[in-house]
């Protein structure tokens, strides 16, 4: 049986009470950057808001937004510092409709209905079994791939530290089951000073040639010298790796840059906002997002990702996945609100592996 989306229920709006509900009440901003006093923030749930008698579902909502009603009595999803002067913002703190703010957590329920008050290891753990969660995973990146989806890949630095898990991703790049990449600059570092000098951090395997210590800034001067990571690896100097498939394959990789980044490479946002910016062009539209062991990274993206997305007019989950080796760090995206999130405790070199296999081979 071929897997297949959930179809989406959208609330009864004939009933009385949305009927009578009121329109949404808007306040113009008067001060670029600055949201109206009571402004509504949105979720990453759907939310409606009733406009002109209409209610009107937000496409793109994600958390730390606001709504902004268009001329043509559509919503518009903004960070507070996008508002310009002029823009019609949605106020109101309430979301059960009464302010004609409808958020709703209830569209992708199926009828099944858990009879069991307890159920033993219903947590994710290191004891806990996954070749259920690889199978689900694999036949939902198949249909994405299929389908036109947007599988946005969050990757942490320790994917670059071997051959093996490398090469696994690059062939994920080569096969169309990456639309997008999130990362640092220490990954993408990792990743060019393993093509090129065969090290990381100038070791190789266990052990430190002699000068090798040079390799990790090497890597970003010579990136830097040639001018961008694209023309680095055109250069023929890289001879293999994630960013190489990523640029042969035309795949977009956001860099975004840290207080600790003692020298970057050239790619590599350096302000906060422009790298938020251009992470959420591809959040946007993402159906899939899949986080491999970076804590930062994976909250912020995960904060920027809706629960669900709008497809050729059809409202369909976002599937989440967050894999670390440790418990704390898969938990951290429901600690932040980030809910439709599925788990996996493990090393990201199995599991690249095991994906690569599982879809590939």
């Amino acid at each position: 049986m071929s897997f297949e989306l959930p179809k989406f229920r959208p609330p009864d709006f004939t009933q009385d009470f949305f009927v009578n509900a009121p329109d949404c009440k808007i306040e113009e901003v008067v001060k670029e950057g600055v949201a109206p006093r009571n402004y509504h923030a949105l979720s990453i749930y759907p939310e409606y808001f009733k406009i002109k008698g209409k209610w009107v579902i937000a496409n793109e909502s994600r958390m730390d937004t606001v709504a902004v009603v268009t001329p043509d009595d559509g919503i518009d999803i903004l960070e507070f510092r996008n508002l310009k002067v002029g823009d019609k913002v949605v106020v109101g703190r309430t979301e059960d409709g009464s302010e004609g703010i409808y958020m709703y957590t209830e569209g992708f329920l199926t009828e099944e209905v858990v009879t069991d008050t307890f159920a033993f290891r219903s947590g994710r753990s290191r004891e806990t079994a996954y070749s259920k969660d690889y199978d689900e995973l694999y036949e939902i990146m198949k249909h994405e791939k299929e389908n036109d989806g947007k599988i946005v890949w969050v990757l942490g630095p320790s994917i670059a530290l071997d051959d093996g898990s490398r090469a696994a991703f690059a062939s994920l790049v080569e096969h169309g089951y990456v639309q997008a990449i999130f990362s640092g600059n220490t990954f993408g570092t990792y990743d060019l000073e393993k093509a090129m000098f065969k090290t990381v951090s100038g070791q190789e395997v266990f052990e430190s040639r002699g000068n090798a210590h040079y390799n990790y800034m090497a890597t970003i001067n010579e990136a830097r010298r040639a001018g961008s990571i694209d023309e680095l690896i055109h250069s023929g100097k890289v001879k293999d790796g994630i960013l190489k498939a990523c640029v042969e394959k035309d795949v977009p990789v956001v860099l975004a840059g840290s207080i600790r980044d003692r020298y970057a490479l050239p790619n590599v946002y350096d302000n906060v906002y422009e790298a938020q910016d251009a992470m959420r062009k591809h959040t946007r539209k993402a159906t899939m997002l899949i986080c491999l062991s970076t804590v930062l990274h994976t909250i912020a993206s995960g904060n920027m990702t809706p629960s669900y997305t709008v497809k050729n007019g059809v409202v369909r989950p976002v599937y989440i996945y967050s894999i670390d080796i440790q418990e704390f760090s898969v938990n951290k995206l429901f600690d932040r609100g980030t809910l439709e999130v599925k788990t996996l405790v493990t090393n990201i070199q199995d599991f690249i592996l095991n994906v690569a296999r599982g879809l590939i081979e």
